[in-house]
C-alpha cells in the first residue's frame, strides 16, 4: 500500500509539475499575442491601448506598459512607474533580440508578475504582465473531479493491492501450517497447490521434501525398530554410550544383568553400577575383555566386552557388551566333576579287584580264595552297573533317535512291579499299585521302563525292612498330563539334599551303604525330558519321600 501510494504521489506530483509548465508557456505564449497585437496599431499607441477592449488571461486584467527606447515608463494602464526600466531584464532583451521574458516582483504594484515585452518598429517597447497567482493549476471547478478520480485510483490500488497480498500469502500460510503440522508428527500432510507460479513451484517443491523427508523417516523408525528387536531379543546385554559415559542405548538383557530398573537413557552409565569391577573395566582404556564375577543382583559369571564407536573417523563412544556365562561356568564345573566322580567311581572297585587278584597269588586256603573271589565278582558287578548307567545316561544325553509309541504306561509300570516283587518280598515291602489311567503316552517304552524300574528300585532300596510299604499311583487328569506317583514310608532325604538329589553321583548316603552308583535319578530325570515332562520330589526326613512324575498324554 505504500508503495502504491508513493507511485500515485509521484505520478500527481509530475503530472502537476507537467501542467504547470504548460500553464505557463501557455500564458507566455498569449502575453506575446497580445503584444504582437498592439504592434499593429501604428501612431497614437496609447491612445488606442486606452481603447482596447478588456482584455483577460486567466480571467485577471493584463498589466500594458509602454517604455522609450530610454527606459522612460511612457503609459501604464494601472500604475504609472517613475523609475528607469532600461535595466529590467525583460526590457534588456527585448532591446537586444526583439523580445523578452521574466518572472519577479514588481515593487510598484506590489505582486509577483509574468512579463513579456516586445520591441516595436518605432524603437518604442510594449510590455505585457499577469499575476503569477493567476496560472493556477487545480481549479476550484476541477478539485472535485481531481478528488474523485484520485479516490476511484486509491480505492482501485487498494483492491488490486488486497488481492495480490492475498495471492501471496494465502499460499504462505498454507505452507506455513502445513509445516507446523509435520513439526508436529503429521508427516501424510501435503499442500494444496493451486497456482503454477513461483508459489506453486515452492509449494510442488515442499511436498516433494515432505514425500523425502516421510520415506527417510520411515527407513530410520523401520532400522530402529530392528535394531531394537534384534537388541531385545538377544541374550546377551549391550550398552552403548557416548564419550561421557551417557547412556545412548541399552537392552533389556543388559539391564537385568546390572539391575537396572528405570530408563536410564542419557544418564550417566557409572552412577548405576554397583560392582568395582565393572566400574574400574568400563573405566579402563586398554583393557577390552574381561571375566567377572558379580554378587549384585545375583551371583553371575559375565565376560566383559567393550569396543568403540566409530562414526567416519570420529570415536563418538564405545558399545559395551555383558554375555552370561554362568551356564557354562556351571556345565564345565558338572563336566570336571562328573569326570572327577567317573575317576573316583571307576578307582574304587578297580582298586578292590586288582588288590585281591594280587592277593590271590598268595592265598592258599581254599576258604579265603573263594572269599576273595566273591568280593572280585561283586566289585565287577558293581563296575558293570556303573558302566552301563554312564552309558544309558550317555545316551540320553545324546538325544539320539529312539523307538516312539504310543503305549499304556500302566502295562509297564506292572511289567517293573513282576520284577521288583521278589526284592521287595526278600526285604519284606508290601507294594501297592492303583492304576486309574486309560490315556496313552507317546514315547520310547524301554526308557519308560527304565524311569519305573529306577524310581521302584529307590523307593524299595531306601524303605524300612521289615513291614515297609511302597504304593504307586497311576492317574490322569483333566489338564492334559499323565501321573506317576511313587510313595515310600523310609529314611526320608534331608531338605538340604532334596535340590541335588538329581546330580549324578550325587548320594544322600555319604557311606554308600545302600549301594548303587549314584547315576539312577539322574538318569530319571532325563528320561522324563524326552517325554517333554516334569518331575519333582516331596519327602520328611524319617517319614518317607514321594517322588512325582507328570507326562502330558496323547488326546483320544
Amino acid at each position: 500500500m505504500i508503495t502504491v501510494l508513493f507511485v500515485i504521489l509521484i505520478l500527481t506530483s509530475s503530472f502537476i509539475i507537467e501542467i504547470n509548465m504548460q500553464q505557463i508557456k501557455n500564458t507566455k505564449e498569449e502575453l506575446r499575442n497580445v503584444n504582437n497585437l498592439i504592434s499593429q496599431f501604428g501612431d497614437n499607441i496609447e491612445t488606442k491601448i486606452d481603447e482596447m477592449p478588456n482584455i483577460k488571461i486567466n480571467d485577471m486584467g493584463i498589466r500594458l506598459t509602454l517604455i522609450d527606447n530610454d527606459g522612460n515608463v511612457l503609459y501604464d494602464n494601472e500604475e504609472k512607474s517613475t523609475e528607469n526600466h532600461k535595466d529590467r531584464s525583460e526590457i534588456k532583451e527585448a532591446m537586444e533580440n526583439g523580445e523578452g521574458y521574466a518572472t519577479r516582483y514588481s515593487d510598484t504594484i506590489k505582486v509577483k508578475l509574468m512579463y513579456y515585452a516586445t520591441r516595436l518598429d518605432n524603437n518604442l517597447i510594449i510590455r505585457s504582465a499577469v499575476p503569477i497567482k493567476t496560472i493556477t493549476v487545480l481549479q476550484k471547478e476541477n478539485i472535485k473531479s481531481y478528488l474523485l478520480i484520485l479516490f476511484i485510483v486509491v480505492l482501485f490500488s487498494i483492491f488490486l493491492s488486497l488481492r495480490l497480498v492475498r495471492r501471496i500469502i494465502e499460499p504462505v500460510k498454507e505452507l506455513e501450517s502445513v509445516t507446523f503440522k509435520m513439526a508436529n508428527g503429521d508427516y501424510k500432510i501435503r499442500a494444496n497447490v493451486k497456482t503454477n507460479d513461483e508459489l506453486g513451484s515452492l509449494g510442488s517443491s515442499f511436498n516433494n521434501m515432505a514425500e523425502q523427508l516421510q520415506i527417510k523417516i520411515y527407513e530410520v523408525i523401520e532400522k530402529q525398530n530392528k535394531i531394537e528387536s534384534i537388541l531385545n531379543s538377544m541374550d546377551s546385554g549391550v550398552v552403548a554410550v557416548d564419550n561421557n559415559n551417557n547412556v545412548i542405548s541399552i537392552n533389556p538383557c543388559a539391564e537385568l544383568i546390572l539391575g537396572i530398573k528405570k530408563n536410564i537413557i542419557g544418564q550417566c552409565l557409572s552412577d548405576y553400577i554397583t560392582d568395582y569391577d565393572i566400574s574400574s573395566f568400563i573405566a579402563e582404556e586398554d583393557e577390552n575383555d574381561k571375566e567377572i564375577k558379580i554378587l549384585h543382583p545375583i551371583e553371575r559369571d559375565l565376560k566383559i566386552k567393550k569396543s568403540e564407536m566409530i562414526n567416519g573417523r570420529e570415536n563418538i563412544g564405545k558399545v559395551i557388551t555383558f554375555q552370561d556365562i554362568t551356564d557354562m561356568k556351571r556345565v564345565e564345573l558338572m563336566r570336571s566333576q562328573f569326570v572327577a566322580n567317573v575317576s573316583h567311581e571307576l578307582k574304587t572297585p578297580l582298586t578292590s579287584i586288582k588288590g585281591f587278584a594280587e592277593t590271590l597269588r598268595f592265598v592258599n586256603d581254599n576258604e579265603t580264595r573263594e572269599k576273595f573271589l566273591d568280593i572280585i565278582d561283586k566289585e565287577a558287578e558293581r563296575l558293570t552297573r556303573l558302566i552301563n548307567d554312564i552309558l544309558i545316561l550317555s545316551n540320553i544325553e545324546s538325544n539320539l533317535v529312539a523307538d516312539v509309541e504310543e503305549f499304556l504306561p500302566g502295562d509297564v509300570i506292572d511289567d517293573v512291579l513282576n520284577i521288583m516283587k521278589k526284592t521287595a518280598a526278600s526285604k519284606d515291602i508290601m507294594l501297592e499299585f492303583e492304576d486309574s489311567n486309560s490315556e496313552l503316552i507317546l514315547g520310547d517304552r524301554d526308557k519308560f521302563y527304565q524311569l519305573g524300574l529306577n524310581i521302584i528300585e529307590n523307593a524299595i532300596k531306601y524303605s524300612k525292612d521289615n513291614k515297609g510299604k511302597v504304593k504307586i499311583l497311576s492317574y490322569s487328569s483333566s489338564d492334559g498330563y499323565y501321573h506317576l506317583n511313587v510313595t515310600d514310608n523310609g529314611i526320608g532325604i534331608p531338605k538340604e539334599d532334596v535340590p541335588r538329589i538329581f546330580e549324578r553321583f550325587y548320594r544322600v548316603d555319604k557311606s554308600r551303604k545302600k549301594g548303587g552308583t549314584g547315576l539312577g535319578l539322574a538318569i530319571v530325570k532325563h528320561i522324563v525330558k524326552t517325554f517333554n515332562g516334569d518331575i519333582c520330589v516331596e519327602s520328611e526326613l524319617r517319614e518317607g519321600t514321594t517322588f512325582k512324575v507328570k507326562i502330558p498324554y496323547i488326546y483320544s
